[in-house]
């Protein structure tokens, strides 16, 4: 099968962006501003030493304490801003009252002078308060929306948590171990480039299209509802997905050579339909319905992700391009440790008819990404490299996705932002990898993959 290149998407290297997701008001005559997320910083600073001690196990260099101090004094310009144009209001309202009076004294001439000269100093003061805070938004709250999501009580401080192992562990002979690459070429099933650039065929393309069917099969009866993602995606999603939108290793940007605007902050981002930014296009300021919650989604399709600089080609385990399966959920807080163990059984099943072995693991606090509360994954063995690979993953966000791009339910009271659990539960390149390792001298592909398979499909099971 056919991975076409992605030597051809031009991405920017050097750019001079603000953020996407918060427009300030310097901006806003330039750049439309699809939401204003929530900002919740007051929530965040209650526990000073709590948010230290978080980001301190996650190893962001941030300091809580001056992060509160530069919040507070952007509160501070903010009420001096205000208090000003209700001062400017009030003295326009004056001034409209003298200048309606048909008979004026001497003292209400002395008051409207007075009045006039306190309405000029109050409109330089505002602006000048204005042109602060405008600075103040492209320094304090730019970079308070990249504080990380809070950490979920489970997620270990500093190694992994194994939950779980299915099967036994078998080493191969010396002999016999050889890498998925050399193993797939030989067998005429693979035919790797680099990391931007592999081709899957014969069995390893039938397989690829079975194993996807039968993740589909098992999303579908356990509820989930099938949805084809963008494979683009605004600044604005990626960045209030957690990632630096104007980082070219988090994502493939787009440029277009015709635009003139070098300084504008939305460009289109390659992130492939089976993604956390292309499922949240589909809920970004919306409200739903209490009673439809919990909502279920799952996307079959691709995700494109660059290779970062420095590190070490790793064959199938490494590709920038590979096809999927993403789920997410929405719901409220109740819900969401249920949903997160229905899911956590559901993505067992689907790997206990995959492989013979596979372990279950909590990721701990420095792993985690920017927008991930508690993350687990489903790893296999490589028996060639000698070490445990994420063929999967599910992580739970709490509402950091839901208030930075206002996603919420309807309850009878008010309206409240939604629990968010995300996930790319199958990676397909990863999963071939491991499996061919397990026998260099054939493809040996589940039975139940096998079933899920072209019905011209006649390989010998045995």
């Amino acid at each position: 099968m056919n991975r076409t290149s992605c030597r051809d998407i031009f991405y920017l290297t050097k750019r001079k962006y603000g953020s996407a997701l918060y427009i300030s008001g310097r901006r806003a005559n330039k750049n439309f501003a699809f939401l204003s997320p929530h900002l919740d910083f007051e929530e965040r600073f209650l526990n000073i030493n709590k948010l230290q001690k978080e980001l301190t196990l996650r190893k962001v260099n941030m300091d809580a304490i001056e992060l509160k101090q530069a919040w507070e004094f952007y509160k501070s310009i903010s009420a001096n801003r205000l208090a000003l144009e209700t001062r400017k209001h009030e003295i326009g309202l004056q001034v409209k009252e003298l200048m309606d009076k048909t008979d004026k004294t001497s003292e209400d001439e002395q008051q409207f002078a007075k009045l006039l000269l306190q309405a000029k100093t109050v409109k330089e003061d505002v602006k000048a308060v204005r042109e602060m805070q405008w600075d103040l938004d492209e320094s304090i709250i730019v970079k308070l929306l990249k504080l990380p999501s809070e950490l979920d009580e489970r997620t270990p401080p500093e190694y992994p948590t194994i939950l779980k192992h299915f099967g036994r562990l078998c080493d191969l002979p010396e002999n016999d171990n050889k890498s998925h690459i050399e193993i797939g070429r030989t067998l005429d099933l693979l035919q790797y480039k680099n990391p931007m650039q592999y081709y899957l065929s014969n069995d390893a393309a039938l397989f690829e299209l079975g194993i996807l069917n039968f993740a589909g099969k098992i999303l579908a009866d356990n509820e989930m509802i099938r949805i084809a993602g963008s494979d683009f995606s605004r600044s604005i999603l990626v960045e209030g997905s957690g990632l630096d939108h104007e980082d070219f290793m988090d994502t493939f940007i787009l440029q277009n050579d015709n635009e003139s605007n070098t300084d504008f902050s939305d460009h289109v981002h390659l992130v492939g339909g089976a993604s956390l930014p292309s499922m949240l296009a589909l809920h970004a300021k919306q409200l739903i319905q209490s009673k439809f919650s919990p909502i279920k989604y799952y996307s079959i399709g691709r995700q494109y992700t660059p290779f970062p600089k420095g590190t070490t080609p790793f064959g199938l385990f490494t590709v920038c391009q590979a096809s999927a399966v993403q789920i997410f959920l929405m719901m409220n807080d109740l819900e969401c440790t249920t949903q997160f163990e229905k899911m956590l059984e559901v993505i067992s099943d689907l790997y206990s008819n995959i492989t013979d072995h596979y372990r279950v693991v909590m990721r701990p606090a420095p792993e985690l990404r920017t927008c991930e509360k508690l993350r687990v994954s489903f790893e296999l063995w490589s028996p060639f490299s000698k070490r445990y690979i994420e063929a999967g993953y599910i992580s739970t966000h709490g509402k950091y996705l839901s208030k930075r791009l206002l996603i919420g339910y309807e309850t009878a009271e008010d309206n409240e932002f939604s629990s968010i659990i995300s996930g790319t539960i199958l990676s397909v390149p990863r999963v071939l990898g491991c499996l061919l390792e397990q026998n260099s001298n054939k493809f040996i592909i589940p039975p139940k993959i096998v079933e899920q398979m072209p019905i011209h499909y006649t390989m010998d099971l045995a």
